[in-house]
C-alpha cells in the first residue's frame, strides 16, 4: 500500500519542481478600457511586435515562451506610453496607472528585479550626468566657452566613472542574464578587444547562449580580426560614379589609410584638412587613402567631397550604419581608420591629427 502511494505522489513532486516553460503576463492599468496594447521585443536592433491584446476594464494578458530572459516592452494605445521590463518564463504581474506607465510595478521576474536594483545603483551617476548636461546647455546659451569646456569635461569624467562601475558589476556577475545586456547597453562601443574578450569569457555557459551574449561574441570576433598585425579585410563598394571599387585594388603598392567618415559627422569634417595635408605631402611617395562614407544621401556625400577638397578614392553603399565595409571592420563610431602596409597587414589604427603625421613621417623618413 505504501509503495502504491509513493508511486502516485512521485509524478506530482516532479511536476511541482519542474521549471516553468512559458511566461504568463497579467497586466492591470487602472482606469483604462478598450485600449490596444502590444508586446514587443528587439529584433536586429529594432522593436518588433510579438503579440497584441486589448485592455478590458484595466486587465490584459499575454502568454508565450522565451529561450532566454530578455528585455521586452508593452506599447499602450496610440502614444499613451510604454512599459519596459525584463521578461522570463514565469508568472509576471504588471500594475500601472494610465498617466504614469513608465513607473509601472513589475513582479514575478527575478531578472527584472535585479535590473531594477542595478538601475537604482546608477541613479547617482545619472543625476550628476543630467546636471552636467544642463550646465553645458546653460553655458552654450550664454556662449561661455570656458564654462562649456568645464561642463563637458565634468560630463566625460562622470561617464567614465559610470562605465567603470558597470564594468565592475558585469565582471562580478558573469552568471547573470543581465551581464551581456548591460555590456551591450553601456560598454560595447568603448571596449577594446582584450577588454571585451575578458568580460565575455567570464560569462557562464547558460549566459553565453543568450542573444545579447551572441552579439557580443560577434563584436569580439570582428575586433579580433581587425587587430594590429592582422590581414586587412577586402570589400567592394561603388564610388561616386557607381563604379565598383575594391580595397584590394589599392593594397600592395604602398601604405593605405582606410578612412571611415560621413558628411554629417562633424569630427570627421574637422579631421579632413589633416588628411588633405597628409595626402598632398606623402601621396607621391606611395601613400594612398581610401575613404568609406557612412552617408545616406549621395548629394550630401558628393558635396562634402568637393567642399573638403578630397581627391583620394571614395566609396559608399549609402546605407548609413549598415554600410557593408564598416560592418566588416566593426565600426561603431567615426571618424575611424586603419593603416595597411603593402603586405596587407594592419599596422596601426585611429590615427588622427598629429598622430597621423608622426606615423607617416616615421614611415617615409626611412625610405
Amino acid at each position: 500500500m505504501k509503495r502504491t502511494i509513493l508511486l502516485i505522489t512521485l509524478p506530482l513532486i516532479v511536476f511541482a519542481c519542474s521549471k516553468q516553460t512559458q511566461y504568463d503576463i497579467s497586466g492591470n492599468i487602472k482606469n483604462m478600457n478598450k485600449v490596444p496594447v502590444t508586446l514587443q521585443k528587439t529584433q536586429d536592433g529594432e522593436w518588433s511586435t510579438v503579440d497584441s491584446a486589448q485592455v478590458e476594464f484595466g486587465e490584459f494578458s499575454f502568454q508565450g515562451k522565451l529561450k532566454h530572459p530578455q528585455m521586452m516592452r508593452l506599447v499602450v494605445g496610440q502614444n499613451q506610453g510604454k512599459i519596459k521590463f525584463f521578461a522570463e518564463n514565469a508568472d509576471i504581474s504588471i500594475k500601472a496607472k494610465k498617466d504614469s506607465l513608465s513607473s509601472a510595478q513589475v513582479k514575478g521576474s527575478q531578472v527584472h528585479r535585479k535590473y531594477k536594483d542595478f538601475q537604482g545603483q546608477l541613479k547617482d551617476f545619472n543625476h550628476k550626468l543630467e546636471k552636467a548636461r544642463q550646465a553645458y546647455q546653460k553655458a552654450h546659451k550664454k556662449e561661455d566657452e570656458k564654462a562649456m569646456e568645464q561642463a563637458g569635461k565634468r560630463y566625460r569624467k562622470i561617464s567614465e566613472d559610470r562605465r567603470a562601475f558597470v564594468k565592475e558589476y558585469v565582471g562580478k556577475n558573469g552568471d547573470s542574464y543581465l551581464a551581456p545586456y548591460l555590456t551591450r547597453k553601456y560598454l560595447m562601443t568603448f571596449l577594446k578587444y582584450k577588454q571585451l574578450d575578458s568580460l565575455y569569457s567570464n560569462f557562464t555557459p547558460k549566459v553565453k547562449k543568450t542573444k545579447y551574449a551572441r552579439s557580443l561574441k560577434e563584436r569580439r570576433d570582428v575586433l579580433k580580426r581587425t587587430q594590429i598585425g592582422k590581414e586587412y579585410i577586402d570589400f567592394t563598394l561603388p564610388d561616386t560614379s557607381g563604379q565598383a571599387v575594391s580595397l584590394s585594388d589599392h593594397v600592395g603598392d604602398g601604405y593605405v589609410l582606410l578612412d571611415f567618415w560621413a558628411a554629417w559627422c562633424g569630427p570627421c569634417r574637422k579631421e579632413n584638412p589633416n588628411l588633405v595635408d597628409a595626402y598632398q605631402k606623402y601621396h607621391d611617395q606611395g601613400f594612398e587613402i581610401v575613404g568609406v562614407s557612412l552617408d545616406k544621401s549621395k548629394k550630401a556625400w558628393v558635396n562634402a567631397i568637393h567642399q573638403d577638397n578630397i581627391t583620394w578614392p571614395q566609396v559608399s553603399d549609402l546605407q548609413y550604419w549598415d554600410n557593408k565595409a564598416s560592418n566588416k571592420y566593426g565600426i561603431v563610431s567615426i571618424p575611424s581608420n586603419f593603416l595597411i602596409n603593402k603586405e596587407g597587414k594592419i599596422v596601426d589604427k585611429n590615427l588622427r591629427g598629429e598622430k597621423l603625421e608622426e606615423k607617416l613621417k616615421e614611415i617615409y623618413a626611412s625610405q
